[in-house]
């Protein structure tokens, strides 16, 4: 199967570009996880519009507070990152 797409909205986009060098190349290892199994990479997250995923990264070694929610259109054959958060 061919890989999926990977985008990011506005959000996703201020919070790779504010992440830290760390952060920055787990969240990019992701995305290439992401391409492959969309599915099999995160949690479904409750949310009221429903299709949130959300998974925590390790950075660095350790688990870090650093989480992507992401949304998969099936349609598209897409994956949209909605928003990285990220802590101390």
């Amino acid at each position: 199967m061919n890989p999926w797409s990977v985008v990011y909205s506005d959000t996703g986009r201020a919070g790779l570009a504010t992440a830290t060098a760390e952060e920055r190349a787990a969240i990019l290892a992701f995305e290439k996880l992401l391409a492959d199994e969309p599915y099999s990479r995160g949690e479904l997250y409750p949310d009221r519009v429903g299709g949130l995923y959300t998974a925590l990264l390790t950075v660095g070694d350790r688990i870090a507070w650093t989480s992507v929610l992401y949304r998969i259109d099936e349609a598209r054959h897409e994956v949209l990152i909605v928003a990285l958060i990220s802590g101390p």
